[in-house]
């Protein structure tokens, strides 16, 4: 039979973690016969869908082009909306490349693959922000095939009640619901390739911190749900010859504040405001990358603007007041980490603070979760890889490894490359 590939991401799951998981069943059974790397460095800013992203394509973020959840937007309308669709990365991705093998490919809840043409089955991360969607119809629309509806349509018993609210992000009915259809595309039709992605330790850490002790609960329940999914493979002859890979994405940091960048950029004048409390316009804008900041400028060709903002910004990380450890230029930030964008500057949390768009005053106020990411990679807890099968070489492990060379070496599981990753090939951990 042909080996297959699955990879299930644990968003925010740390190296930290690993030793508790070994004394749960399903997961110990993965990693005492795995090939590892111990510490996965990410990628700037740490967001999830950017890293999701250079997971699958094994580029950094300038070059596929998605350096936040969200898309850059000065006009709110009250609702987050996220990258949903394929076409906005750049880049080549895994799919492609598994096409290129000949192989079935299936996704459920991985970030930005609506719509994706190399996805057979694919189930796109969605979170529902009205109360009034078709969960199956809104699917279809985002590149659900017929098998997918179906895989949705057995687990809406599985899935969140409190939909339609922001919320809902922030319940493991979802998660539940991801796994439910996961193992209903295994059943199924047993796609060659399958990638999974989890948010449930995610939102435990940004509700009650890094190490909180309910963590032991979520982790305890990531094991229940990698059991159903192992227990899935075996009822379908298909476990033996799969390559199991255990990943994730970024860690995250306590933070004891929020900082509103957008408040002291008004303070300076270069966003005015109209009586109604709305933005009436702006010269130079902070998007919220968590514990980062990317400052967009109207005019980015205007030098007179750009020193401006620069010189104001400097001045507030001297002052040490307002959670900020570096700016960066956009062209120290590419230089150092490989990302770039529409962006000029990039403010840099001190490791405790969280910012958001946010203008109004106090300029420091309470932050709305415990713990965030968003930082520059070095800082904090780091990623995992784990990965269990006949391609992998039992034992082998690396101390380090950059996110961006996962993608390169799921490629070569499939006998294939990957031209335009920056990454490379983990040979280290593979037979062959």
């Amino acid at each position: 039979m042909k080996e297959k590939l699955l990879v299930l991401s644990m968003d925010a799951m740390v190296h930290e973690d690993v030793e508790y998981m070994l004394t749960k069943p399903h997961f110990s059974r993965i990693m005492k016969k795995c090939a590892k790397v111990e510490k996965v460095h990410g990628i700037y800013p740490s967001l999830t869908y950017p890293a999701h992203t250079s997971l699958m394509t094994g580029c950094y973020p300038g070059k596929h082009g998605i350096y936040n959840n969200t898309p850059f937007e000065t006009h709110k309308d009250g609702i987050t909306h996220w990258y949903l669709y394929h076409k906005s990365i750049r880049t080549e991705d895994l799919f492609a490349a598994a096409k290129r093998a000949g192989c079935s490919t299936a996704a459920v809840y991985w970030p930005i693959t609506g719509c994706n043409p190399n996805i057979d089955h694919v189930i796109n991360e969605y979170f529902f922000y009205y109360p009034d969607e078709d969960v199956p119809e809104t699917f279809a629309g985002q590149g659900s095939d017929e098998v997918a509806l179906q895989a949705i349509r057995e687990n809406m018993h599985r899935y969140p009640t409190n939909r339609g609210s922001q919320g809902s992000l922030l319940t493991s009915e979802f998660d539940d619901f991801i796994m439910g259809c996961t193992c209903s595309l295994i059943r199924n039709v047993q796609p060659d390739v399958l990638l999974i992605h989890n948010c449930h330790l995610d939102t435990l850490r940004h509700r009650n911190g890094v190490f909180d002790p309910i963590l032991k609960e979520g982790l305890d329940q990531m094991d229940k749900w990698l059991g159903e999914v192992i227990e899935t493979m075996e009822q379908a002859g298909v476990y033996d010859d799969t390559n199991f890979v255990i990943l994730s994405d970024h860690g995250q940091l306590d933070v004891t504040r929020r900082i509103k960048i957008n408040a002291l950029l008004r303070q300076r004048g270069f966003l005015d405001i109209a009586p109604n409390g709305t933005l009436y316009d702006w010269q130079a804008y902070a998007q919220y990358n968590g514990m980062s900041a990317s400052i967009y400028l109207r005019d980015p060709h205007n030098e007179a603007l750009r020193a401006k903002v620069y010189d104001y910004l400097l001045q507030l990380e001297k002052e040490g007041t307002w959670g900020i450890s570096k700016i960066y230029t956009v062209e120290e930030v590419r230089e150092r980490y490989g990302t770039y964008g529409p962006f000029s500057f990039m403010v840099e949390t001190d490791g405790s603070s969280s910012f958001t768009e946010e203008w109004t005053e106090p300029v420091i106020d309470h932050p709305f979760a415990k713990a965030m990411h968003g930082y520059a990679p070095e800082k904090g807890p780091q990623p995992i890889f784990l990965g269990h099968g006949p391609s992998f070489l039992e034992g082998a492990t690396l101390h380090t490894a950059k996110l961006v060379d996962v993608a390169p070496t799921l490629a070569r599981i499939l006998g294939q490359k990957m031209p335009q990753a920056q990454g490379r090939c983990m040979e280290e951990l593979l037979k062959t």
